[in-house]
């Protein structure tokens, strides 16, 4: 926020075609509770936009406009749930939000709680790729603002937040600096600092998106 009251913030276009992602230096595994916050932006009508995660162990993404959880154990998939009929591909800026307490799986989007599920089998979910759930394949079609990690299974939160929005390198550390993500197929030009008025957010070219109200 500037002197004038006027809000900016970076938003990274990621597109499957050029097969754009985050590789982040070091994975992260949730070995208790969690909670995983992406803001994203899509009309993709596909099925595997992948917000976060790695094959087989999690899969956090847009899949046809819904909300998809799938976490597994490294060989096959323990939790499979979708919202029902999905209204995130609408191009406005969703917040997606996934925590774990005990056994119980929720996850929120723009605040609401739209999946709950518990499941007891022994999961290990892990992060290793932000857009992407592998080096190769299931990449995000359209906008992630940023992504924040919050490991609760110890004595106090370890919290990893990514703004990526570093263009001026390949290599971003995490606000905490025990991170760190690389980027993959992403130029410059893909990403855009917005500036938010009332509930649009406007980037130099004049390219909107809306915040979900």
């Amino acid at each position: 926020t500037n002197l004038l009251g006027v809000v900016s913030r970076y938003f990274v276009t990621l597109d499957p075609v050029l097969n754009s992602s985050y590789e982040m230096a070091q994975p992260i595994t949730f070995t208790g509770d969690f909670e995983i916050e992406v803001e994203f932006s899509t009309t993709s009508t596909g099925g595997e936009n992948t917000l976060c995660g790695e094959e087989l162990y999690l899969k956090f993404r847009v899949a046809n406009g819904s909300l998809q959880l799938l976490i597994g154990d490294g060989t096959q998939w323990r939790i499979n749930t979708t919202t029902g009929v999905g209204g995130f591909r609408d191009g406005k800026l969703h917040k997606a939000k996934l925590t774990k307490l005990g056994d119980v799986y929720k996850v929120f989007a723009d605040g609401v709680e739209v999946i709950s599920t518990s499941n007891t089998a022994t999961v290990l979910p892990k992060v290793s790729f932000i857009g992407s759930a592998r080096s190769n394949a299931y990449y995000f079609d359209g906008i992630i603002a940023n992504a924040k990690f919050t490991d609760q299974s110890g004595a106090s939160d370890v919290v990893t937040t990514f703004k990526l929005d570093q263009a001026t390198a390949n290599t971003e550390s995490s606000v905490e600096g025990n991170n760190s993500v690389t980027y993959n197929n992403i130029p410059q030009s893909a990403r855009d600092l917005y500036t938010l008025d009332g509930n649009i957010w406007t980037d130099s070219a004049g390219n909107t998106i809306e915040v979900a109200s």
